[in-house]
């Protein structure tokens, strides 16, 4: 009878210890430690437990407001696509059992959100004006997605930079995202209170077509 019960106790115990070291994140959510799916977007859960092996694991939504894919291996942990469908309920919850028996190791719940337009920046300049020496030491464009934890990875793919100073007017087309030697040194002269431009930006993803990106307008303070 005392074995029996110590068994018991110890099932329980290395079960809750599973439960307590399971997880669970969107790989392109920007903060880990929220269960965030993007409507419409690019979503992988991923599911790490250091005592249990992804081989080990399976997946099961429990909610038509949530689907997923196949689920992959990828090293030491278990990857799969999934997609919101928040008109058809509130929950969305999946569930992470044991291959084996189908018991479960834990549920987790998520929510989504839906996704903002993509908006260029420069390097990490925000605003509609900078001081010279801070945009002197960008290195490029980036995108970003406004008030949201959406972090698939878009790269800017050209530009054209305008800027026009009292004896000077600059255009300059650009492949890529970087900011060129030519670009630093029409910067670096311009007088402050010069509008800087950047037109005509084209951004991409992985497995995405290109699209059109708003311009950006900064202002030399």
């Amino acid at each position: 009878m005392k074995l029996v019960f110590f068994l018991l106790l110890l099932s329980a115990s290395l079960n809750c210890h599973a439960q307590a070291d399971v997880q669970v994140w969107n790989k392109w959510c920007a903060k880990k430690d929220t269960l965030l799916l993007f409507n419409g977007g690019n979503n992988v859960i991923q599911i790490y437990c250091p005592s249990i092996k992804p081989a080990d694991i399976k997946l099961k939504s429990l909610d038509k407001a949530l689907r997923i894919g196949l689920p992959e291996i990828k090293g030491d942990t278990l990857v799969v696509m999934a997609m919101p469908f928040p008109d058809k309920g509130k929950n969305m919850r999946l569930a992470i059992q044991y291959k084996k028996n189908s018991r479960e190791i834990k549920t987790v719940s998520f929510v989504s959100d839906s996704i903002p337009q993509p908006t260029a920046m420069v390097g990490n300049l925000r605003g509609a004006e900078a001081t010279k020496k801070d945009i002197l030491v960008q290195t490029g464009l980036r995108v970003f997605f406004p008030g949201s934890l959406y972090s698939y990875p878009y790269t800017v793919k050209q530009y054209t930079f305008k800027i026009a100073m009292p004896n000077e007017i600059a255009t300059i087309p650009v492949r890529g995202n970087f900011l060129g030697k030519d670009i630093l040194a029409e910067i670096n002269k311009a007088p402050a209170g010069t509008m800087i431009n950047f037109t005509d930006i084209k951004a991409t993803c992985p497995d995405c077509a290109t699209r059109a990106v708003p311009d950006i307008k900064m202002k030399i303070r």
